[in-house]
């Protein structure tokens, strides 16, 4: 992508990122429309796919609409022009939607969808370039999202997300911590959505999952059923599960994680609320998330080192 020179003189101010997440403009909704184009423009309509028609009625499918524009489905390329109205039309809400499920389908499905008039081109290379151009438009645009690991996730604090929340995910990707891996994404999709109750319930879900999954894999004997975040802390301690030469470092690890995510989890999200409604400020569901997140990121990596 070329930086324009209004773009470049935008950044040398050298100004901190203060992210958008609710007003998308029309110059990015229109470079989204071109991304998109770019990817499925490469296959064409023949007896096994029309990947317009199929991005258009699987997503209006979802959304419970019958088509996302005023083409009839009977129309040629009615995908691609009610598409582009879509995206032009649409709330933040609803672009976020399509955002986020279009490039799903691109990174989980059209990876392996070869073109079929288009043999000189890489299926993932195409992918790729199209995820890298998303999120040089988020930047660009000073939107707070990123497509990671197929999925778009918010962004609330950029050190935080590219130190911290980006290694989580890529850690219980890759290591195949799968149930954390789920319960991770649930959180950080419930935090674009702004319900910060089910963010944090989800975080503390995944931060147990993958104490869990280490005590599985490491044979330590714990109860499935009644273990909480607390008692799965003190058998992973008992068991040693720290390696003897980070004890210093490690000293008030159980303290920390007792007094952190749990007990947010607990008194704000994970008991019944009566007859008021509890209302969790976004920056207490930012910090139960980068918390989770780092301490993820810390038992995966005391985990890989003491396979």
């Amino acid at each position: 992508m070329f930086e324009l020179l209004s773009e470049r003189l935008k950044n040398m101010n050298g100004e901190p990122e203060i992210y958008i997440y609710d007003d998308f403009s029309g110059e990015f909704r229109n470079q989204v429309f071109f991304t998109v184009s770019d990817v499925l423009n490469l296959y064409f309509e023949n007896d096994h796919s029309d990947m317009w028609g199929f991005i258009h009625d699987s997503f209006a499918r979802e959304k419970g609409l019958k088509k996302l524009g005023n083409y009839e489905v009977t129309w040629a390329n009615y995908g691609e022009h009610n598409i582009e109205y879509y995206l032009d039309n649409s709330s933040s809400e609803d672009l976020l939607d399509f955002i986020d499920y279009t490039f799903n389908i691109f990174d989980s499905v059209l990876r392996d969808v070869k073109q079929r008039y288009s043999y000189e081109n890489n299926s993932n290379t195409n992918v790729d370039k199209a995820i890298q151009e998303l999120n040089y438009r988020f930047k660009q645009h000073r939107l707070g999202y990123e497509f990671v690991n197929s999925e778009l996730i918010r962004i609330d604090n950029t050190v935080i997300h590219h130190n911290v929340i980006k290694p989580a995910l890529r850690l219980l990707y890759d290591e195949n911590f799968i149930g954390a891996e789920e319960e991770i994404r649930k959180a950080f999709e419930y935090r674009r959505k702004s319900d910060n109750k089910n963010a944090i319930l989800e975080a503390g879900k995944a931060f147990e999952s993958t104490m869990k999954t280490i005590c599985d894999l490491k044979g330590y004997t714990y109860d499935k059923v009644k273990d909480t975040a607390q008692k799965l802390i003190m058998i992973l301690e008992s068991n040693h599960f720290y390696p003897a030469y980070m004890s210093a470092h490690l000293t008030n690890l159980r303290t920390t994680l007792e007094t952190g995510l749990p007990v947010v989890r607990n008194k704000n999200a994970g008991h019944g609320q009566g007859s008021l409604v509890v209302n969790i400020p976004d920056e207490f569901a930012e910090y139960a998330l980068n918390l989770a997140s780092a301490n993820i990121v810390l038992l995966i990596k005391v985990y890989n080192n003491t396979k």
